[in-house]
């Protein structure tokens, strides 16, 4: 079955809504990967940054419709352009900085029956708006280490799994300014 969606550019209002419905109630008490994360601050954080260094701060979420027909997001990210590619310095790209999906539980309780993987069209996403902007499709993914090794490993295994690859150790990893 497929599930029909859009992409929504993200206003301060979206990332503070998100935050409100599904961050707070759903995402924060798990205590996982980003449970500790403030959307709004990291969204005004990134815009004034991204502007400091000279790039271009997006936020975009994917939503759906409920039964009612109302737009539920079901992932949110933010994202960087033009960034140094991290894999040769030389050439530019897209940075995906922040990415959350809204949680089984989350869906549940807006009337969300469907299950589906949400990491494939939020790295579209990011591979179109990069083509847009003449940076050949090239995509960074920021990726947060794990409460433990096991959730790292995890995470690292899930993006292997979409295709992407882990640049080398030896460069070290970007951290948000």
């Amino acid at each position: 079955r497929t599930v029909e969606a859009e992409v929504h550019p993200c206003s301060f209002a979206d990332v503070v809504a998100w935050q409100r419905r599904i961050h707070v109630p759903f995402i924060a008490p798990n205590q996982g990967i980003g449970s500790n994360w403030d959307w709004p601050a990291l969204y005004l954080g990134c815009h004034l940054s991204e502007q400091t260094f000279g790039r271009q701060a997006l936020a975009f979420q994917v939503r759906i419709a409920d039964q009612t027909g109302a737009a539920v997001p079901v992932a949110q990210a933010l994202l960087s352009l033009p960034y140094a590619w991290p894999g040769d310095k030389t050439h530019k790209c897209v940075f995906l900085w922040f990415v959350a999906a809204t949680p089984v539980s989350a869906l549940t309780a807006f009337g969300i029956t469907d299950r589906f993987s949400v990491l494939p069209p939020v790295l579209d996403v990011a591979i179109q708006v990069s083509r847009s902007h003449g940076l050949e499709g090239r995509v960074g993914l920021h990726a947060a280490a794990g409460r433990t090794p096991d959730e790292t490993n995890e995470l690292v295994q899930r993006y292997v799994g979409h295709g992407l690859r882990r640049r080398s150790r030896l460069l070290g990893f970007s951290r948000f300014p």
